[in-house]
């Protein structure tokens, strides 16, 4: 194990096969784990991070950074600044605070979480959740089954493929279909809208209700390319506004 500081410059700093602890301190610094579970800190300034193998923790801190986890279930964390961060291989946390941050899970069961600001989340592959928080986001969950949750501000929630849970929070977000079985548990007609444009079963409001009936409190679409359910929903509250096709 070794520890690894850098400088008030711009450092490129190499860990070590084992577990390393680099700091980067002030400066745009490149940093690279390579094997072991490291713990990386970049600190202030535009950051270049890569945890390398092994379960990683990467914190960005100031600055815009780019932050990699690689191979390995890694945590990573930036508090502030218009930041891009992909997980990697494995089952990730990824959380970036403020600023319009990018992040991506990559391969493996995901957790990515936004702060202020409007995010562009991917989930990747694998089985994934995703929490917004303020601003106006782009959340996709992938080719997994996933949980979405969006946050105040004015969200797109897109499943991807696969059997997805969608929640929008609030303001009037927009949830996209792509087929499998997903359910949205907070659909508003009025505010929100179905994004169905990417189904070639139907393109009109008629044909969509056609294949919609009342289970319950729920309305359930049965589509070609899969199912659809609004949870506690009415089917005759429905109007032709709430659809994009």
């Amino acid at each position: 194990m070794a520890t690894i500081t850098g400088t008030g410059s711009a450092n490129r700093l190499n860990g070590t096969s084992l577990a390393d602890v680099i700091r980067g301190l002030d400066g745009a610094d490149l940093i690279q784990g390579k094997g072991g579970n490291d713990r990386i800190e970049g600190n202030d300034d535009e950051d270049s991070l890569y945890g390398g193998a092994g379960h990683d923790t990467v914190l960005g801190g100031k600055g815009e950074d780019r932050l990699w986890g690689g191979d390995g279930n890694d945590r990573i964390t930036d508090e502030s600044g218009n930041d891009r961060a992909h997980g990697g291989n494995g089952n990730d946390v990824i959380r970036l605070r403020e600023g319009n941050d990018v992040l991506n899970g990559g391969a493996g069961a995901d957790r990515l979480e936004g702060g202020s600001g409007d995010d562009r989340m991917s989930g990747g592959t694998g089985r994934d959740t995703l929490v917004a928080g303020e601003g106006n986001d782009v959340m996709t969950g992938g080719s997994g089954n996933d949980r979405l949750s969006g946050g105040e501000g004015n969200d797109v929630v897109n499943g991807g493929s696969g059997h997805d849970t969608l929640a929008g929070g609030e303001g009037a977000d927009r949830f996209v279909f792509n087929g499998g079985k997903d359910r949205i548990l907070d659909f508003e007609g009025g505010d929100d809208d179905l994004d169905l444009s990417a189904l070639a079963s139907v393109n009109s409001f008629g044909q969509a209700m056609a294949r919609a009936v009342q289970s319950g409190s729920n309305v359930v679409f049965r589509f070609e390319e899969g199912t659809l359910t609004l949870l506690d929903e009415r089917r005759s509250g429905l109007d032709p506004d709430d659809f994009i096709f």
